[in-house]
């Protein structure tokens, strides 16, 4: 009994899938969970810095990742463009042949948008960072007329981890099969909700009395 109490429960159903739990309809990732009437009960929980390390450890290399990922799409993408005009892999090698154009322009193709749906995760996550950094200003701030500007900045950053994270995640459920697909997946999501509890941080700072 001690077992079947402890064990962890996943939600399953229809919707966006998210680490094997349903985040709502597939709707809600076109959906901002931000905005003038998000109320403090349903804001998402804003990361901590007493999350647990391997979370921490995602956060730490996603300038390196980013980098790497966008070389990764770029090589490619250069690829696919050799495989469609049928120049040859080599300076001095022959033109290969519709076969190996065909299946070198997939693979290569393939490998592309999964190295963007990193990059655009990852991105996301620069993005959420960024987001953080100005609300601390902003709640830091005293008064509101100096808490606007950092404010604002907070939820322009949200807006652009929010696109960044749904380009993400739709191109990593091309890849739902995978675990790869899963882990993009979460990264971006965790960004997106993250970023929203930073621009709800921001913009209840503008909201404050005059201290």
């Amino acid at each position: 009994m001690a077992d079947a109490e402890h064990r962890e429960q996943h939600n399953h159903g229809s919707g966006t899938f998210v680490g094997g739990d349903v985040h709502g309809g597939f709707w809600q990732v076109f959906v901002p969970p931000y905005g003038k009437n998000t109320s403090s009960k349903s804001a998402p929980t804003k990361r901590q810095p007493e999350q647990d390390d391997e979370e921490r450890d995602d956060y730490e290399d996603r300038v390196a990742s980013l980098l790497g990922a966008a070389w990764i799409a770029a090589s490619a993408g250069l690829a696919v463009v050799y495989a469609v005009m049928g120049w040859p892999w080599t300076d001095h090698g022959p033109a290969p042949g519709i076969g190996a154009r065909i299946g070198g322009g997939l693979v290569a193709f393939y490998a592309c948008l999964a190295a963007a749906a990193a990059f655009l995760a990852r991105l996301a996550q620069v993005f959420e960072v960024w987001s953080e950094q100005c609300a601390i200003t902003a709640t830091q701030s005293r008064g509101r007329l100096v808490a606007r500007p950092p404010a604002s900045m907070s939820r322009a950053m949200a807006g652009l981890t929010a696109a960044a994270a749904v380009g993400a995640e739709l191109l990593a459920s091309l890849y739902g099969w995978s675990s790869y697909g899963g882990e993009v997946s979460q990264r971006a999501h965790l960004a997106r909700l993250n970023a929203a509890a930073n621009a709800n941080s921001a913009r209840a700072a503008t909201k404050r009395r005059k201290a």
